[in-house]
């Protein structure tokens, strides 16, 4: 953490960001018009590691990141509902806080940024503390809880932050946007809830994109 500095600080700052907002928007908006907004991640961090890291935007990357964009908004054209303006202008700032982290754990990747994970969660706890009602929590449900921050949510964090040590901003965001489309596989499997087939073919539209993306990123590395 002291060798992190102002930069750990801020990466920290914008994950408690992107965790409180994610909760919020999620209560203000259904799921499939938060996703629709998850869609601009790929973009807004590539434009942010061009300008200010002067990371190289590749014509296939690009094009990649504009396929995956439809793809996505095929999966969730099905479920789509209006009235939640509020809800995708909160996850708009999720957007924005998970851009500027890939950001910054990029340019910092000469250290280990992975403290501001826990630095998130204490900060993300604090804000929440005044509105959280810990009596209606059941002795079921603690499991579940543990699953989903200390597992879920903390592995995950920990090996995004080793992948920006690896590849570019642009890349690790586009890859992200296959949590999004591999949502509700996990949940037909584990719980039998069928998407619907255009959530399907949309969801086949985004892995191909990514695929493809990295594919072509290792064959120009290896020349």
């Amino acid at each position: 953490m002291r060798n992190g500095g102002p930069a750990l600080l801020l990466s920290a700052v914008l994950l408690a960001g992107s965790f409180v907002s994610f909760i919020l928007a999620l209560g203000l908006a259904p799921v499939a018009n938060v996703l629709i907004m998850f869609g601009a991640t790929p973009f807004i961090t590539a434009l942010a590691a061009r300008i200010f890291l002067g990371e190289p935007l590749h014509g296939h990357t690009v094009l990649a990141m504009a396929v995956a964009v439809v793809g996505l908004a095929i999966s969730v054209a099905g479920s789509l509902q209006p009235g939640a303006l509020a809800g995708m202008a909160v996850a708009l700032i999720v957007v924005l806080c998970m851009s500027g982290n890939y950001v910054v754990v990029r340019h910092r990747r000469d250290i280990g940024m992975t403290p501001s994970i826990w630095l998130a969660g204490v900060i993300s706890g604090l804000v929440a503390l005044p509105f959280a009602h810990p009596d209606n929590v059941t002795w079921d449900q603690l499991p579940w809880l543990f699953a989903l921050s200390p597992g879920q949510l903390a592995v995950g964090l920990l090996l995004y932050m080793a992948s920006l040590k690896r590849i570019p901003a642009a890349q690790a965001s586009l890859l992200g946007l296959l949590e999004l489309v591999l949502g509700p596989v996990w949940v037909w499997l584990f719980d039998g809830e069928k998407p619907d087939d255009l959530t399907l073919f949309g969801g086949v539209i985004v892995i191909s994109a990514a695929a493809a993306n990295v594919w072509l990123d290792s064959r120009r590395s290896t020349g």
